[in-house]
């Protein structure tokens, strides 16, 4: 069913890495390959995600990559620490902030 103006669309996350931790965060990811080398080019393109998703109507969420944990996290849950944990993270971020949106 389409959202309308009493059922909004499902808030959305996005892992958001800051600068300062940008290179660590890196070596956490099992594919830092698929990243920019320089963190402005990641911010822009993460910017400009954000921006398309808030245009079209979504809560956005900005889920925060620490380099220390978040390696942690993916061990305690199961999941690499490439793609899939970071999608698994942020599902898990926006559950706990906005609850089951299904």
């Amino acid at each position: 069913m389409p959202p309308t103006p009493d059922t909004p669309l499902p808030a959305v996350g996005v892992f958001w890495i800051d600068e300062a931790d940008y290179d660590a965060v890196l070596k956490a990811f099992a594919d830092p390959e698929t990243f920019p080398p320089a963190y402005a080019q990641w911010r822009k393109m993460a910017e400009e995600m954000e921006k398309g998703l808030k245009a079209y109507g979504h809560p956005v969420l900005r889920v925060r990559i620490d380099p220390k944990t978040f390696p942690i996290w993916c061990a305690a849950h199961g999941v690499a620490k490439g793609r899939a944990g970071r999608k698994a993270f942020v599902a898990a971020a926006v559950k706990e902030r906005y609850g089951d949106q299904k």
